[in-house]
Order: C-alpha cells, then structure tokens, then sequence
C-alpha cells in the first residue's frame, strides 16, 4: 500500500491518515461484524496511525524469545533470501537512530540482520506503550506452556466467544504453511542454529535500546503481560 518514499516511520505521520483509513473500510465492510486483523510484525511501524484511525480498536501485541525467534527466521529464509537483500529491504524502514547503531555495529550476516529487525519491532513497541496502557501483549512461551489458558486469556482480551476456544486448539496442531517453501517439514528438516555470538550482540544492542533480554533463550523481559 505504501511505496517506499511514502513509508511511515514516525508519529508525525497524519497526511497518510485517510489512506489508512480507507484501508480499514476496506478490510471492514460490515458494521454490523467484529473483525479480527492479524497482521505480519511490520504493521508495529504503522501503530500510532492506526491507532488514530480507529482509537477504540483493541490491540495485542505478541512476542518471543530471541533464540528461537531466530532459529525460526533462519531456517525458514537464510537459504533464500541472501543477507544483502534482507539488509536492502529492511533496514532503510527503521527509525533513523536504529539505522545509525546498524551502521556502527554492523555484521554482514543474515542472522545479525535479522535480530536488528526483530530489535526495531520491540524498540518501536516500548516507545509505544510508553504512554499508553491500552495494548495488551502476550508471549509465545505463556502459549506453549499452557495453550488453553492462553487462548482463553486472549479470547477474553478482544472478545471472542469462549465456546471457540476448542476450535482454536484444534487448529493449533495442523501447519499453517504447510506445500510452501517454508512449510513445518521443511523447516525442522534444517538445523541451522543461531550463534551465542549472534545473540550476544544483539543482546548489547538491545541494552542500547531499552530492551532488556534474560535466559538462555534470550527472553524480553520488560514487555509485561
């Protein structure tokens, strides 16, 4: 929807509200309906808009350890898309003092790309919630440690009846890629592995940041449910 010259990157954003909005209408036709929108981590660059177009929206935001995080990534697309083009396409859509700690601790690998990108989307989810304490997040892990009580918690969160949460369940055990490139067997089938090294480093970036990790896999542990 937006080309790279119009992208928004800041709060001060508003000329780009009504294309915003129509985007919405679009995605909502039906006022009579509740509409449940997931959308990809890029979207958290596009918060404060859409929280101006429709203020009385719920929000949740949901998030994961880094060490699996980019065990994921990587098995998924460091065999497809090649580091140059990962650093091309993304790190120009970074608030400016994120591009700059890049340009000043970069590494020419896809991993430490990746951990830049998966920073800049909990760094611009921090400044967010700064002064608001309307977003509720929720963790990867609480989900993995008890998937009922976790789709029961998020069901109550954006309104969803409980008598779905069977449902959900049900869902939960099939691949959601599954004949894609990047389909379960073909990711479990790689064994690639994120490097401590690579952690590290983004572990001391974070810390720049505001974002504080813990654990062996690398937990963000100043994002509270």
């Amino acid at each position: 929807i937006l080309t790279a010259k119009e992208r928004v990157i800041s709060r001060d954003a508003a000329e780009y509200y009504d294309l915003v909005k129509e985007t919405f209408i679009l995605l909502t036709p039906d006022l009579n309906r509740k509409y449940f929108i997931k959308t990809h981590s890029q979207i958290i660059y596009l918060l404060p808009l859409v929280h101006q177009v429709l203020p009385g929206m719920k929000e949740s935001y949901m998030h994961r350890a880094m060490r699996p995080t980019m065990t994921s990534v990587m098995r998924a697309f460091s065999s497809m898309v090649p580091m140059w083009l990962a650093e091309k396409m993304f790190i120009p859509q970074m608030p400016r003092n994120l591009q700059k700690l890049w340009l000043e601790n970069r590494v020419a690998e896809f991993a430490h790309t990746a951990i830049i990108m998966t920073l800049a989307n909990f760094y611009l989810y921090l400044n967010e919630t700064k002064d608001r304490n309307d977003i509720k997040s929720f963790s990867y892990e609480s989900l993995l440690e008890d998937r009922s009580s976790f789709c029961r918690s998020f069901f109550h969160e954006i309104g969803i009846d409980m008598k779905y949460v069977e449902l959900a369940l049900s869902a939960m055990n099939k691949d959601s890629q599954k004949n894609s490139v990047i389909s379960k067997d073909k990711t479990d089938a790689n064994k690639i592995e994120v490097s401590d090294e690579a952690l590290e480093w983004g572990k001391r970036l974070g810390l720049e940041l505001g974002i504080e990790m813990e654990g062996q896999d690398y937990r963000i542990s100043n994002i509270h449910e």
